[in-house]
């Protein structure tokens, strides 16, 4: 029997525009930030996607910035203060400047599944 998502942010409105809901057994793993407008990392810019079995929870801590889904579905928002969006994985996107803002990124992910074992050498 599967749990329901978890709420990451208690008391916060967390927008989930696409793709799965972060599950129950996610975990964060890695925070980046706080960037201001001036040193947001170029690679948040263009579009890029987070990796399968990863999601990240982008804060905005101080004024308003763009966010751009950059899949076939297209479409964005502006995110303002207080606002958190949860980006799934392997879902094109990108932020966008609009003035001053200061933004933090939270990485999520599920506890790694046991792969199979590769096979022994031949002795």
């Amino acid at each position: 029997m599967s749990r329901p998502p978890i709420d990451p942010l208690p008391g916060r409105i967390v927008r989930a525009d696409r793709g799965p809901p972060l599950p129950s057994d996610a975990h964060p793993y890695r925070t980046i930030g706080p960037f201001d407008a001036g040193h947001i990392p170029a690679g948040l810019l263009k579009t890029h996607n987070l990796k399968a079995g990863a999601w990240g929870l982008l804060t905005v801590e101080a004024g308003a910035i763009g966010f751009c889904w950059d899949d076939e579905a297209g479409g964005g928002c502006e995110l303002q203060v207080g606002e958190v969006i949860l980006v799934p994985p392997l879902v094109p996107h990108h932020v966008e400047r609009r003035g001053p803002v200061t933004i933090t990124i939270a990485f999520w992910r599920q506890p790694a599944c046991p792969g199979p074992k590769a096979a022994a050498p031949p002795a």
